[in-house]
């Protein structure tokens, strides 16, 4: 009997706070619409909703590294972990796994074209051939688990040390993106 009582007190009280509001001024969709905001959930992101550019490659002595940019398209607003959904893969001869650190707070960020995301990747170079792996592919993934494989960088492999590669949280700001990698 109680859950019965429960759905009626709370559409007694939305009225009550519906007819208040008029009482004080405001109308019933006004106050509708400055709720919806705060109460709208914003979907997860897919990987049809955005497109990712490669850009400010650097080259240190030892250090290697490059951006990785996030873009909406035009009218998509979606959210996505700080954590980059990245895996990295070799040539199908290389046996050994590429070790890949990622960093993330566990928060969740707003996707949307005028607020890129972008991350940094960094790897080392090798020493010596004992130490050398192999990375020829990223594949990016989203929180709906699609994904979009592109080269690591550009085409072909590239070299790194058998620690393997450092990935930043999502951050805002366009980082140093310069091509689309297919959107």
């Amino acid at each position: 009997m109680r859950t019965s009582l429960r759905p009626a007190a709370a559409v007694a009280a939305a009225a009550v706070g519906a007819s208040l509001a008029v009482a004080f001024g405001a109308t019933a969709s006004a106050s509708t619409a400055a709720a919806t905001p705060a109460t709208a959930k914003i979907r997860p992101c897919t990987i049809n909703d955005v497109s990712f550019y490669f850009g400010g490659f650097s080259a240190g002595l030892g250090q290697r590294s490059f951006d990785l940019t996030l873009l909406a398209h035009d009218g998509i607003t979606c959210s996505l972990s700080d954590t980059p959904l990245i895996t990295l893969a070799g040539p199908p001869s290389q046996k050994k796994p590429i070790p890949l650190t990622i960093e993330g707070r566990g928060g969740t960020l707003i996707l949307q074209p005028d607020l890129p995301l972008h991350a940094t990747v960094l790897y080392s170079i090798p020493d010596t051939p004992q130490d050398t792996l192999e990375v020829s592919t990223l594949t990016l993934a989203m929180p709906d688990k699609t994904s979009r494989a592109t080269d690591f960088l550009y085409p072909g492999t590239t070299d790194i040390y058998s620690g393997g590669v450092f990935i930043t949280s999502w951050t805002t700001g366009i980082g140093l993106g310069e091509g689309e990698q297919s959107g």
